[in-house]
C-alpha cells in the first residue's frame, strides 16, 4: 500500500540515533520510475570499502543490507508507486519502508541516524488538498495526497429542470429552482466538512461551470472557506486528469507565494530585531529549545560539521572532542541535524528555492514563537 506522506512518522525517525556516534543506520531512497539496478550494488560496494576497517560496523552493515535486499527481492512495485524509502539498522532492530506515490532522487546514506531530509522535503511539497468539481446538481469530491488521487464521493440530485415548470410562473419556478440548488450545495458543503476533517485537507480548489462554485464557496463554513485557493471555470464533464493538473498548479502557485511571504516576514522581523533568528548557531539553539515556529532552509544547502551524540551539541567548526562534555563527535551534515531537531519539536519546515535574502543569512533562518 502506498504511504501517505502526512502519515510517515518522520518525528519517530528524527528521534533515532546511535549513542556511540557510529555509522550504523542505512537510509535508501529509490526512484521506481527509472530504477537503476546497479545503484544499490555500487553504493553497497563503496560504503563497504570505507567501513571494512571496523569489524562491528561492517558486520552490522552487511546484515542490514541483507535485510534491505531481501525486501527488494520480495516486494513488487505497486500500481502508482514512483518512489521507495527504506530506513534500516540490524544492530538497532530497525526496518521501516515507505512505498511512495512520488518520485525521489536515488540516494543511499550510511550515518549515525536515519537520513530524513528528502522525506521532510517531500512532505512539504505534497500537502493534502481537495478538488471539488460541480454544477447545479452534480458534484465529485477528490482528495489528492502524496501523489495519490482518491475519488471520495459522488453526489447527485434531481434538481428541477426548466422544462418541468408546467403551469407555474417563470419567477416562482426560478425561486424554487434556486432553492433546490442551494439545498443541494449545502449538502455538498456538509459532506466536504465531514470528509476533510478526516483527511486533514489543507487546501481546496473548486471547479465547475456558472455560479455553482461561487455559491458553494459562500455556503462553506469559515474553516473551509479560508482553505479555498481558487475557483476554476470549466465544464463538469471535462477530463478529470486535466482538472487535477489545473488544481495542482493553483496549489503550487499558492505554496510559492506563501514561502516567499515567509522569507519577507523573516527579513522584516530581523530589521525590527523581532521574532526571528538566522545563521547556523542561533537557529540551532532556537530549534533545540522549542522556540522556533517556522524553519526556513535553502533547498540543496548542506554544511559539514559535527554532533556529540552524548549531549547533542552541534557545530560547524572542526573538532575531535565535544567542548561541552568531552564526548566523541561524529561528522554530520549540520542542516540534517537542524531538520531532525525541528521534527522532534514539531516545528514547521519550509524549503526555499534560490532566494538572495536567505542566501545572505547562511541559508537558514526562522520565525520564533516567543
Amino acid at each position: 500500500m502506498l504511504a501517505d506522506m502526512k502519515k510517515t512518522d518522520i518525528k519517530k525517525l528524527s528521534e533515532i540515533y546511535d549513542p556511540g556516534s557510529r555509522e550504523s543506520f542505512v537510509s535508501l531512497y529509490m526512484n521506481m520510475e527509472k530504477t537503476n539496478e546497479r545503484f544499490v550494488e555500487k553504493r553497497k560496494k563503496v560504503c563497504r570499502s570505507v567501513l571494512k576497517g571496523n569489524n562491528e560496523l561492517i558486520g552490522n552493515f552487511d546484515k542490514t543490507m541483507k535485510s534491505i535486499e531481501k525486501y527488494l527481492d520480495m516486494n513488487d512495485k505497486e500500481h502508482g508507486q514512483k518512489g521507495l524509502a527504506i530506513f534500516a539498522s540490524n544492530e538497532h532492530d530497525l526496518f521501516i519502508a515507505y512505498k511512495l506515490g512520488v518520485q525521489v532522487e536515488e540516494l543511499m546514506v550510511v550515518d549515525t541516524s536515519p537520513y530524513i531530509r528528502p522525506l521532510a522535503r517531500l512532505r512539504g511539497d505534497y500537502e493534502t488538498f481537495s478538488l471539488v468539481v460541480l454544477d447545479n446538481h452534480r458534484a465529485r469530491i477528490y482528495v489528492i495526497s502524496s501523489g495519490k488521487i482518491e475519488d471520495k464521493n459522488k453526489i447527485a440530485r434531481d434538481i428541477m429542470k426548466k422544462h418541468k415548470k408546467g403551469g407555474m410562473s417563470q419567477a416562482r419556478f426560478q425561486r424554487l429552482r434556486v432553492g433546490a440548488t442551494e439545498h443541494f450545495l449545502k449538502e455538498v458543503a456538509e459532506e466536504m466538512l465531514q470528509l476533510f476533517s478526516k483527511d486533514n485537507v489543507v487546501k481546496i480548489v473548486i471547479a465547475g461551470p456558472g455560479n455553482a462554485k461561487i455559491m458553494l464557496k459562500d455556503l462553506l463554513p469559515n474553516e473551509l472557506k479560508n482553505k479555498t485557493l481558487d475557483l476554476i471555470d470549466v465544464d463538469f464533464d471535462e477530463a478529470d486528469r486535466y482538472l487535477i493538473s489545473m488544481a495542482e498548479e493553483a496549489i503550487q502557485k499558492d505554496e510559492k507565494e506563501t514561502v516567499s511571504n515567509n522569507v519577507i516576514r523573516l527579513k522584516e522581523e530581523i530589521l525590527k530585531h523581532g521574532l526571528a533568528v538566522y545563521g547556523l548557531n542561533d537557529t540551532i539553539e532556537a530549534v533545540k529549545n522549542g522556540r522556533l515556529e517556522l524553519l526556513l532552509l535553502s533547498k540543496g544547502y548542506k554544511k559539514r560539521g559535527w554532533i556529540c551524540e552524548k549531549c547533542q551539541l552541534v557545530d560547524s567548526d572542526i573538532t575531535d572532542k565535544c567542548p561541552n562534555c568531552s564526548g566523541n563527535v561524529s561528522e554530520v551534515d549540520v542542516i540534517e541535524e537542524i531538520i531532525e531537531f525541528a521534527e522532534r519539536k514539531g516545528t514547521k519546515i519550509e524549503f526555499v528555492d534560490d532566494n538572495p535574502i536567505l542566501h545572505e543569512l547562511d541559508g537558514v533562518g526562522g520565525l520564533l514563537r516567543f
